[in-house]
Parts: structure tokens; sequence; C-alpha cells
């Protein structure tokens, strides 16, 4: 079948702008080949369907049902599929308009600010600032363009070769190419500044209390896609004909929301937030002339809607008293939540607020994008004083350090307001000298502060008021030695690698890592390299820390790694009990288009019953799961009873089967357009195992994790003729009245003695730790599989190092040196004594 834009007839349309502008639409054909995009409006009323669209074209505007885009031509090829009548209508590029351009040669002659550079004057312009003003100024290159062009950035400050303990403060204008107002207003913002310091005390103030950062163009590609001395073909999309604002990662729909692969111009933007710690940042548009606040992607409002309001109010409402009645009035008298106008996923706004608890604000300060050159002046006029106003509010709210109680090093910590932030709000202090600086509305806040490696600190009744800096200095306290570890995975594939990093509290100076399973397996690292872990099962890690006095705790992190082989949906049946499910895009991918599979997972244990925990999970979203959506049926075939249906963010949890089979069976559906991250599950089994207590003494032990672990609950049953349970970590006796074990650990074995035969039902997942460490000498040893296992399996691991086999409570044995095996199996269920020559650890075997 022909690609459906090559079927559509060229067309030529003469649009009338005002009483004189006559323009031409080209042919959607010669959009595509002159500028790589095409802008075309159409009509919806469905919010559903919008959402869709906005994953696969650029929406640019919203006027009532009226929807203005920007579309490739692979993306005007996914919106004709849904035969949504559209007109084309004029690109920016087509409309006349006064533009005046400034060459590098005539820099020396600016004596107004009514011009666009070309692309090598702006270059010359940006390093000239930092020529001119040396000690207030820093000028560089933060990356190229897709097509080597620089993304410059001036760094504008009192002190600006030093990291001051003061808010960072971030301009970007332009990532839009086309939309060239705040290009022109942020470079004479540079200007301003460096011009009027020490003479305006406004301007002063800020260079003397914040690190202001300007990028007037972050598009330069799309800004000069006629060349470095023109603007006069200026496009939306960068060279690969992306748009910027929807390449970034979003909160809702996950690190690639467009579908495409980040920009050079959007990783330089990436990091250079993660190498700094932005406190409020505003990037420019234009097309409309309103403010928007976050958030964009989703409905929710942000933690400090209130302030977001505030902040925004007085930047249009001083616009109001520079500029006539129309100016900047659109929606709410010129500001808007975004989500409110139009939603839109991978915008930059969002991320930094979300990613980076940066306050970023979406700028559009003109409806004509390519503004004239002769209207600069007077647009500039109308906003500047707001702009100032705006990087002015960086300096109030709460602020101050955060330090070490003992060296008075500075400390990264996370600022939380208790009872307040939700989605990332919180703030983080700079990890180079400890300052922070939390943006509120008026009120009385509850504060924590919190590190890893130092006990919590939380300040109450924190007063803040408007157009003011409340200062909050905190030490944090080190507290006692105690060890603390994190890692960037606990659910991994095997083969794969895990990072630790050390969390610990109390200050140690020396640390012993200990990775069973892994590759190494041992570290005297802080933070170790990666650990590699090449065969399924979970995994304990052993850390201990020593601090300067030569105090030494060590601590045991049972089960903390988990290791499986990797299920991806597609259409089949899997028999197991430990597995990492995936979409169809694995780990990293996202699942694909038009798939309809089906998987099925039954329990690889007789009479068992899986279970799948969904870690992580994102699909399209849309009401009532119409496009893309993951079906769970309790059976082994989609006829089984549904036990619901999930899509977006809504995670299915934790999903246990209960039919008689144990299985589980997953149906996803995607159709042919948005596409998200998908899940991650862990798929476990879930069991009930009847362990023999015998009269008298017993040795015991479970292959499940009960789901309840108090002894009390798991033995009330039975108690009446319970006379004792003894294991590694105390007594439980009722007939002593000694209770100082009180959970079941089903890493240990146990001595039982009991009046009478019982039966101990125990339900839980399957355990899949089977590693054994055993001293020298004799050994209380727990059987973690429910297979019989030869013993004569044992001494084929352990060999010479085995001495000896037998039960609690009987006259069996296993003794390979004196060639007497009267003890062939180990039960699952029971415990027995191990006697070995030297301290061993192995893995059990499973059969």
């Amino acid at each position: 079948m022909r690609p459906l834009i090559t079927i559509l007839f060229s067309i030529i349309v003469l649009i009338t702008y005002g009483q004189e502008q006559t323009v031409n639409v080209r042919s959607i054909e010669t959009y595509f080949a002159e500028l790589g995009e095409v802008c075309f409006s159409f009509d919806l009323e469905n919010d559903d369907m919008m959402r869709k669209l906005t994953a696969i074209i650029s929406i640019d505007n919203v006027v009532g049902k009226t929807v203005m885009a920007y579309a490739n031509q692979e993306e005007f090829n996914q919106f004709l599929e849904f035969r949504i009548p559209y007109k084309i209508v004029p690109h920016s590029s087509d409309i006349p308009v006064e533009i005046t351009m400034l060459g590098k040669d005539n820099l020396k002659d600016i004596t107004d600010w009514n011009f666009y550079p070309t692309y090598d004057a702006y270059i010359s312009m940006m390093y000239q600032f930092a020529i001119d003003y040396p000690d207030l100024c820093n000028v560089f290159s933060i990356g190229n363009s897709v097509q080597g062009r620089q993304l410059v950035m001036a760094k504008i400050s009192k002190n600006v070769n030093t990291r001051e303990p003061e808010p960072q403060f971030l301009y970007t204008g332009t990532m839009h190419g086309d939309e060239l107002a705040g290009y022109n207003f942020l470079l004479r913002m540079i200007d301003y500044l460096l011009t009027n310091y020490s003479v305006d005390p406004d301007v002063t103030y800020l260079l003397d209390n914040v690190e202001i950062w300007i990028n007037p163009l972050s598009n330069p590609d799309g800004t000069y896609k006629g060349g470095n001395n023109t603007v006069n073909s200026s496009v939306r999309y960068n060279a690969n004909n992306v748009d910027l604002n929807r390449n970034y990662p979003d909160p809702e729909d996950g690190p690639h929301p467009d579908g495409k692969a980040w920009q050079p111009e959007t990783i330089a933007f990436m990091q250079l937030a993660e190498q700094n710690n932005f406190v409020m940042a505003g990037n420019t548009h234009g097309g409309e002339e309103v403010i928007n606040y976050p958030w964009d992607t989703w409905a929710n409002l942000t933690a400090d809607n209130n302030w977001w309001i505030f902040v925004c109010r007085e930047y249009v409402d001083t616009v109001h008293k520079y500029s006539p009645a129309n100016y900047m009035t659109y929606l709410n008298n010129g500001i808007t939540r975004g989500y409110s106008w139009y939603s839109i996923s991978g915008g930059r706004q969002d991320y930094m607020n979300y990613f980076h608890n940066c306050r970023e604000v979406t700028m559009e300060l003109s409806k004509v994008k390519r503004l004239a050159t002769s209207s600069l002046n007077t647009y500039w006029n109308y906003n500047y004083r707001s702009m100032i106003n705006y990087i002015k509010q960086v300096t109030y709210g709460v602020a101050g350090t955060v330090t070490d109680l003992l060296s008075n090093e500075p400390v990264r910590a996370k600022i939380t307001i208790n009872g307040h932030d939700t989605d990332n709000s919180h703030v983080f202090s700079d990890s180079q000298n400890g300052f922070y600086q939390r943006l509120l509305d008026s009120g009385t806040y509850n504060i924590t502060f919190s590190s890893p490696g130092y006990l919590p600190l939380t300040v109450e009744g924190v007063n803040v008021q408007k157009y003011q800096k409340t200062v909050l200095n905190v030490n944090l306290d080190p507290g006692p030695l105690n060890p603390v570890i994190s890692s960037s995975a606990r659910a991994i594939p095997i083969e794969s690698t895990v990072t630790f990093t050390d969390e610990s509290g109390g200050k140690p100076v020396s640390w012993e890592w200990a990775f069973q399973g892994g590759t190494p397996n041992s570290s005297s690292l802080k933070n170790p390299e990666p650990v590699l872990y090449s065969t399924a099962g979970t995994f304990d890690v052993k850390l201990s820390i020593t601090n300067s006095n030569g105090e030494k705790i060590t601590r045991v992190f049972e089960d903390y790694i988990r290791v499986a082989p990797i299920e991806l949906m597609s259409n089949k049946s899997v028999t197991t009990c430990n597995s990492l499910f995936y979409d169809s895009g694995g780990e990293n991918g996202s699942y694909g288009n038009n798939q309809m599979l089906t998987l099925t997972f039954l329990p690889g244990l007789s009479g068992a019953m899986v279970e799948a925990d969904f870690l992580e999970f994102g699909l399209e979203a849309s009401s009532g799961c119409i496009y893309d959506y993951l079906r769970i049926f309790n059976g082994s075939n989609t006829e089984a009873p549904l036990i619901g249906v999930w899509c977006g963010a809504n995670s299915p949890g934790k999903i246990s089967a209960t039919n008689p089979a144990g299985s589980l069976t997953f149906q996803f559906k995607s159709d042919a357009y948005v596409t998200s991250t998908g899940w991650k599950a862990l798929i476990s089994c879930k069991t009930t195992e009847e362990i023999i207590i015998e009269n008298g003494w017993s040795g015991i032990s479970s292959y499940v994790v009960p789901i309840d672990t108090n002894i009390d609950t798991l033995f009330q049953s039975i108690i009446q003729d319970i006379v004792v349970v003894i294991g590694d970590d105390g007594i439980y006796s009722p007939e002593l009245n000694i209770f100082t074990l009180q959970d079941w650990n089903s890493r240990q074995a146990y001595l039982v003695k009991s009046t009478s035969p019982q039966l101990l039902p125990m339900t839980g997942t399957l355990m899949l730790n089977r590693n054994i460490s055993l001293n020298q000498g004799w050994n209380l040893v727990h059987i973690p599989t429910p297979q019989q296992i030869k013993t004569s399996s044992i001494q084929s691991i352990l060999n010479d190092d085995l001495i000896m086999i037998k039960p609690v409570a009987d006259i069996h044995l296993f003794w390979p040196q004196m060639g007497i095996n009267s003890l062939t199996n180990l039960l699952p269920g029971k415990a027995y004594y191990f006697n070995v020559s030297k301290k061993v650890e192995f893995m059990f075997p499973d059969k």
C-alpha cells in the first residue's frame, strides 16, 4: 500500500493576515522537503483522542475545540490513520515579517536591540560578554546541536568563578527554533544584567545573591534552518525533525515518551541539570501570550500550586502595567496550569520540576512566533521587569546550609516539607557547599532534613512570608555506627550487575563487603565496583563497618538480591517459580505497536499457586483502557475468570492465582500508535508446606518463607503440645514462659520438643536462597528445597570437607569415611546436623 501522504493532492491555499498580507500555503510535500515539518489544524472534542495525538504529533495550541499542531513526515502519516479532517495552515516561515539580521562585522555598531544576530554574530556576542566582564561572566558551550552548532551558556554572578552558597537560576530560550522573541530577550537580558551591575539596585542585588545561567538559543539548528545568516526559514523541530520539548523523560510516560532517542540538545541540558542544583528556571516560547506552570503531563496539582499561581500572577500583573490591554490575557488572564490548557509529555518544564526538583515555568511571550525586529523593543519593554522579578523569587522562601555536626563539612540532604510535598516537590542541598533554597508560599511549616548516613532532623514551626527569606542552617548528626546500604537494583536478570552504595551512619572509615553469589564476592571499598550475578536465586549481602575508634559492626542483609531468568511477553506457556516477567521490550525497551499476546505461567511446584508482583508498570493511558492494556486471568487461558484490566500508571500490584492449576494468564494488547515503558514483575510460587513434628525432639525447617513469620501465629494450632522451640535467635517456650524467639526465619533450622506427633502447616512463597554457610564442627542445617536430596549429592559438593550428616533424633548416619550410609536422603521440612572439617559455603542442590 502506498504511504498515505503520497496519495494526497497538492494544494495551494491563499490565506489573508490582517488587511494586507496574503500568504501562500505550500504543498505538504514541499513543506517536508524544505522544512522537515508541516503545520496544520483540526477540530477535536475527545480528551482521550487528544491524549493519544499528543504522543504522536506536536500540539502547538488549543483554542476551544480547534487544535494547531506540527508534525514531521512520519508523525503526519500516523495522524492520517485517524482520518480526522484537517487543514494545512501557514508555517511561521510563510508569514511575511520584517526581519533585520545583524552580522558579526556589525557588532560594534549596536545602538539598539531591534535585530536577530546571524549565528556567527551570536557566538561572538556571547563570548564577548565574558571578555568585557571577566569578574561577572563566564561563557562556555554545554554541548553541540545535531549539526554542530554550539549550545552556549552565560553564567553571571558577582564571584562568577566561585561556587558560592547561593541559589542557581536558569533561563533558556527558543527550544522551538521558530519562536524567536525569547532568543532576543535573553541575549539582551545578559547585556542588561552586566551593564546594570552597580547601577541598578535590583540587578546588583541579584548578581550579589544569585548565580544566573542564561542560554538564549537552545535549538540553533531549528532557528538557522535556512543557514547561519538568516532566521527567515526557522522551524520548530531540530535538525533530526524532533520536537525538543517532547524529547525529555516524563514523570508519567517514562524516559522516551515521544518514542525517539534523546537528541544531542536534550542530552546537553540533561547533563547540565545533573551537574548543577538549579532552584528555579524559565524557558521561553512563542505562539501565545501566557505563563504556563506545572504540570503539563498530568492533572495533579503540584504541592506548591498556590505559590505557582502567585509567582505567575506577579509576572503577568507586572506585564499588564506596561503593555496594551490585549497583551498576555490568554486563558486565566495570562496564566495557566499546563494540563488545563492541553497536556503534553516529554516537556522540559515537567522534567526539571520532577527529576531535578527545580521550579521551571514555560513563558509564551508572543503570539507571533517570528516577531518582527521592529517589535522587539516594544515586547522587551512589556516583559523585562517581570523577567527580573521572576529571578528575584529565587531568593525567597527558606534557605540555608546543611552541614555535618562533627566536621562541619557540607552534606547533600533531602529537604522535605512534612504533610505538603508530593510528586518530587522536595529539594536537595548542594553537595559542594550544603546550600539549599526551598521556595514556598506564606505559611508555617515543619521541615525534615535527611541524608544517608545521618539521623533525620525535623524543625517545626518554620514561618515563611512572601518576599522574604527565612534562614535555617542545620547540622546533621551521623549518629551511632549503623550499616546501611542501597543498590542500583534488587531484582535482576541472570548475568546482570548491581552497584552497591554505602549509606551507613556513624562515619565509618573502613568497609568489608561480602556478596553471596556475586563476582567479585567481596570488596573493601566504600562503594564497590559493580557485582555480577550469574546464578538464579536470592542472595545475601553482608557489610562490616569500622569507625575511627576501632568499633566494628556487621549486618547481613538477607535475600537482598534476587536473580531470575527473563520471560518476555509472548504467545507461550511457562512453568516456573522464579522469573522476571517483562513486556516485549525487555528490561530497557518499550513494547511494540499492534501486539496481541497471551502468556500463561504455571507453577513449578505441584500444588503451588503462581504469584506476580509488579515492580514497575506503565502503559498508554486511556479511559476504560481501550488502547493498550494488560488483562490478567485466574487460570490457564483467557476463558478463565478475569481478575482485572490495567493501563496507564495503574499497576496491578501483587496478583495471586487461586485456581486448582495454580496458574495465571496474561493477555496484552497494544494499538498502532503510542507505546510506553511496559512492566517488570517478579513471578514466584505460593504454597503450603506441612512440616512433620515428631513426639519428643525433632529438627525442623521450611522451604517456604511464611507470609506471617510470628511464632505465636505459626504454632497457634498445635501450641498445646509444644514444649519448646529453639533457634539461633532465641527460645520459644509456653511451658517455661520464655519468648525470646519471636519470628520464624526460613534460613535457619530449629529444635522442637513436642508432647505428641503434629503437622505444622506453613503458607508462604517458595524459598529461592539455597546458600548454606557452615562453621567448622557441628551445624544444624535447614533443607531449603521441596525435593528429597541424596546425601551423596552433598558429599559430591563438599568432598572431604564433609565428615558426617545425622538427624536430630535418629540412629541413621551418613559417614562416608567409615562407609556408613544408612541415611540416604535428606527430607524437606527436616533439619540435620552436618559435621565439617572447616568453614565452608555451598549452594544446596535442588534435585
